[in-house]
């Protein structure tokens, strides 16, 4: 405002002068150029006054417009210098797109990979139990072991080992023996003790000639005392019988009291076996 008000003062004359110029201007001129020449004789005589009007109505007009000039350049550049930092800068990322959830695993964990057992392999059959009895060497042990465990696969009990045993120590002294009158008979054991009374032989002196069987199965132990046993369990009442009567009756001796010198051994072998058992 105060600009303004300091240009009206300088230049206040100078305009009642170019006002009256134009006006005689325009009364002379006429017809379709009339404005034309009125707005360029205006603008032509206020140059002329202004330019001669001195340093004040210069100095008033550059201190009013020269700002607004300024500032519109300084504004023309910084709009320049932020399109073309807009221009320069790099486009903005993408805003990558949200990864989809990861669908949980409905696939179990793999099974740990089964191992077949293999079948239990068969137990090995247990050998020979190995007694200690007083008064008889291993061979004699070994045949008496023998004769228990095929009673107790017939199904037999103490009672029938017993009876089975004092019958094979009162005739073969509990070895496999072979018989000179049998000559076959050597061919099937490898025991030194022989007898040789008739065609009998084994842990029982078994006779072929009486039906017992073959000379090959008398000499088998396990064949000799199972047919020892089949023959006692055909004896009605033999459980209710001494042992002595009741290896009579399976063997028909002719010395049917010497079955019971041999009980008490009979029982300690079998003591033997259920403590080693």
């Amino acid at each position: 405002m105060h600009f303004r008000k300091l240009i009206e003062g300088v230049t206040g004359p100078v305009r009642s002068a170019a006002a009256a110029v134009t006006e005689r201007l325009t009364n002379t001129v006429g017809g379709f150029k009339e404005h034309r020449f009125r707005r360029v004789a205006t603008v032509g005589l206020a140059a002329a006054i202004l330019t001669g009007s001195g340093g004040a109505a210069a100095w008033a007009i550059s201190n009013t417009e020269a700002p607004a000039e300024t500032e519109q350049a300084a504004a023309e550049q910084t709009q320049e210098t932020t399109e073309e930092a807009t221009a320069a800068a790099p486009a903005p990322a993408e805003t990558p797109a949200e990864a989809p959830a990861t669908e949980e695993a409905t696939t179990e964990a793999a099974p740990e990979p089964v191992v077949e057992e293999k079948p239990a392999e068969p137990a090995a059959p247990a050998g020979p139990v190995d007694i200690d009895v007083a008064d008889i060497d291993d061979e004699q042990e070994a045949n008496a072991v023998t004769i228990i465990e095929t009673g107790k696969e017939l199904g037999f009990d103490e009672n029938g080992w017993a009876v089975a045993l004092a019958t094979a120590m009162q005739e073969a002294k509990l070895y496999n023996a072979a018989s000179e009158a049998v000559p076959e008979s050597f061919e099937y054991t490898d025991s030194e003790v022989t007898y040789s009374d008739h065609d009998s032989v084994g842990l029982f002196q078994q006779r072929t000639s009486m039906g017992w069987g073959t000379v090959e199965e008398l000499m088998d132990p396990a064949t000799s005392a199972s047919k020892f046993y089949n023959t006692l369990k055909d004896v009605d009442g033999w459980e209710d019988m001494s042992i002595a009567s009741a290896a009579q009756a399976v063997q028909v001796s002719a010395y049917p009291d010497y079955y019971a010198q041999w009980e008490g051994l009979a029982w300690d072998i079998i003591d033997a076996y259920q403590s080693a058992s």
